[in-house]
């Protein structure tokens, strides 16, 4: 099923964002082009997405100037010539289309896809559903710059998730990652040897995304935010993998060690009246990139799980009222 298009309005603000690079300060991830297709998808007028734009831009970086690219292989990992690396990309979908250079990528790229904090995979998603080519070429250079595995061990265990995660963090301790990105906390905690026990006899998607969904549902900790979000983008982006099982185990020993670098315990998320025309007319109010992206996805994962925590987590996102 193909998505509806985005609005004219945002097409063009993307590709105005396209002379900006994916990270800036410290190694924090560009979210002007998911915030602006989330807002869009949320029914933000123009004015609304133009506003958003204009104050998130000052804080950005520019592209930086291309060095050409043989082989991507080569800078996997290396955060060098991100320009490079879209040009590269433009010119292989333009040659090849999106659909084969996907099933080329994919492959090579899901390894590390908590790349940069899971936002690599996640802005892919979000070219996806936008049908929009500029920003999958970047969300694909991105990926491979940022690109970073979390081992996956290839024991199993029968038990569930939540058993697994209990048994591990007991094993591991209570003390969270340190760094201020979500890469650099998990960078922290994700060798430890206690995660060499951490994959399940048998795993679903759905079960990934609830254990994700209860985790940030207890505490709203920015890296069990990102854990939602990396759920809801694997689940577009994993449509155009062949081998979604060995992903989907890629995407669990990610969270799991996302969740064992996050604080743990903080403000549950209650009960709501609130309905998602309330909290998304909030949402596109926001000038938090993070509000409006989980907001976002929490409406998209409850149209597919029906899980009503999805609006709790929403709701608690932009309060106060």
């Amino acid at each position: 099923m193909t998505a509806a298009a985005i609005s004219s309005a945002c097409s063009a603000l993307l590709a105005d964002a396209q002379c900006h690079g994916p990270l800036y300060g410290p190694g924090f991830s560009n979210h002007l082009p998911m915030a602006l297709i989330a807002l869009d998808r949320m029914g933000a007028p123009p004015a609304v997405l133009e506003r958003f734009a204009t104050g998130h831009r000052p804080r950005l970086q520019p592209a930086g100037e291309a060095e050409p690219v043989g082989d991507p292989l080569a800078l996997l990992g290396r955060h060098a010539n991100y320009a490079g690396l879209v040009r590269f990309f433009t010119a292989a979908v333009a040659a090849d289309g999106e659909e084969a250079v996907l099933r080329h990528w994919l492959p090579v790229l899901m390894p590390g896809l908590a790349a940069a904090g899971f936002h690599a995979m996640i802005r892919l998603a979000y070219a996806l559903d936008a049908g929009d080519r500029g920003e999958l070429c970047a969300a694909l250079a991105f990926w491979v710059l940022a690109w970073k595995p979390v081992p996956v061990p290839a024991g199993r265990h029968d038990e569930p998730l939540e058993a697994i995660a209990a048994r591990i963090v007991k094993a591991t301790g209570d003390g969270g990652g340190a760094g201020p990105t979500i890469g650099s906390r998990m960078a922290a905690v994700e060798r430890n040897p206690a995660l060499a026990d951490a994959q399940p006899a048998a795993l679903a998607l759905r079960d990934v995304a609830a254990f994700a969904l209860g985790a940030f549902h207890a505490s709203p900790d920015f890296m069990l935010l990102h854990t939602v979000t990396a759920c809801h983008a694997f689940r577009t982006v994993v449509r155009h993998v062949e081998d979604r099982e060995g992903a989907l185990r890629q995407l669990w020993q990610a969270v799991l060690v996302a969740w064992l670098a996050a604080q743990r315990e903080g403000r549950r998320a209650q009960p709501t009246r609130a309905g998602w025309e309330e909290i998304e007319a909030c949402a596109i109010q926001s000038t938090d990139d993070h509000v409006i992206k989980l907001c976002h996805t929490a409406r998209v994962e409850f149209e597919e799980y029906g899980d009503a925590r999805y609006v709790e987590i929403a709701a608690r996102a932009v309060e106060p009222w």
